[in-house]
């Protein structure tokens, strides 16, 4: 009986691989590359460290890929874990995160059970990335950690992908947290070892996952060097995440919007304020093809601000406006918050303006 559980818990990681390709229609690094957080005195908003809407959870499972398309039998113990497992990231896409949690402690169980060592690491990872979804980044790290810790007793070497996919997650964590020099070593490390890798001829793993690991990587570390004010740094980290996710991704993303923005906020900081409306132009035109993308209004009250950058006033406060009236529609507080920030910024240039008449 000892036996038999230990190869049905060996066999639950195989089955788990493809069954979730059944969820998650995306191919290679699924991290969807997060939002990056508002910077502190940057006269242009980015996005808050809360409120990642599964952007980020959905990060780790194209690399575990356990899961296998059910076949039609009699219903299993290897079974009714994978369907708990199932329903479990179901809940998180529809942001039933307490619902997940307690499904994912009982599927814990049930893994604990069959002896599924595998089983167990992959649930410890789903648990790591919904505490990372819900904010809790001290319950997240130590999630992570164990992770790595069990795949280390299992041979995998301190650069294989999914270290350094942990890794960089890591890193983001601890600039999500305002520990600035913990993240710039953790993407450092993390970025060296990518490039060693993607160095070497015939590497074990899949190419484009490394590629798109290392563009996730970039764009986190330009977020991290924006707050340290290092911008040229910045931007040639956005600037790289761009090209990468352009090369990867042949439609128009949250993802590919939040980098440009990503670029038209650092090359307004530069001074660059004709490359920066590029930008921005460019986001809010192509935010057009996805629906009820509040966040696009960020986009216009950032082209705004450019815009006053410049002198344009008029232009600026008409964008601002728009930007103000659509995100009092929408109801969306951080589009409405950087409205805000611009047409304040419009009053006291008018302001300046009078008093020096």
């Amino acid at each position: 009986m000892q036996f038999n559980a230990i190869r049905l818990g060996s066999r639950i990681f195989h089955r788990i691989r493809s069954t979730l390709e059944c969820i998650s229609t995306r191919r290679s690094v699924d991290v969807r590359w997060g939002f990056p957080r508002k910077s502190h005195f940057v006269p242009a908003l980015q996005f808050p460290t809360a409120g990642y809407r599964g952007h980020i959870l959905l990060g780790s499972f194209y690399f575990w890929n356990i899961f296998k398309t059910r076949e039609e039998r009699e219903e299993t113990p290897e079974d009714k874990l994978i369907m708990t497992i199932k329903r479990s990231i179901l809940c998180v896409q529809r942001g039933e995160h307490n619902k997940a949690e307690q499904m994912l402690h009982v599927a814990l169980r049930m893994a604990q059970e069959l002896q599924s060592k595998d089983g167990i690491t992959y649930i410890y990872d789903v648990m790591a990335n919904l505490a990372l979804e819900r904010g809790d980044f001290e319950k997240a790290e130590k999630l992570f950690v164990n992770v790595m810790q069990r795949l280390f007793g299992d041979g995998f070497q301190e650069n294989h992908i999914k270290m350094l996919h942990i890794s960089s997650k890591i890193a983001h964590m601890a600039g999500l947290q305002g520990n600035l020099e913990k993240a710039r070593q953790g993407f450092d490390w993390t970025l060296q070892k990518l490039e060693e890798k993607l160095r070497v001829p015939n590497v074990e793993e899949d190419l484009r996952d490394l590629r798109e690991l290392w563009g996730m990587t970039k764009n986190w570390y330009g977020q991290t060097l924006l707050e340290l004010n290092r911008l040229t740094e910045a931007k040639q980290c956005f600037q790289a995440a761009w090209e990468v996710y352009s090369e990867l991704h042949d439609k128009v993303t949250e993802e590919s919007l939040m980098l440009l923005n990503s670029l038209g906020v650092v090359c307004m900081r530069l001074g660059e304020v004709s490359i920066a409306e590029e930008h921005l132009q460019k986001a809010i035109e192509l935010s057009k093809e996805i629906p009820d993308f509040v966040e696009a209004n960020v986009f216009r009250a950032n082209l705004g601000l450019v815009y006053l950058q410049q002198g344009l006033l008029k232009k600026a406060t008409e964008i601002c406006s728009l930007s103000w009236r659509l995100s009092k529609k929408a109801e969306n507080e951080t589009s409405l918050e950087q409205a805000n920030y611009c047409l304040e910024q419009i009053r006291s240039h008018r302001e300046g303006k009078t008093k020096n008449k």
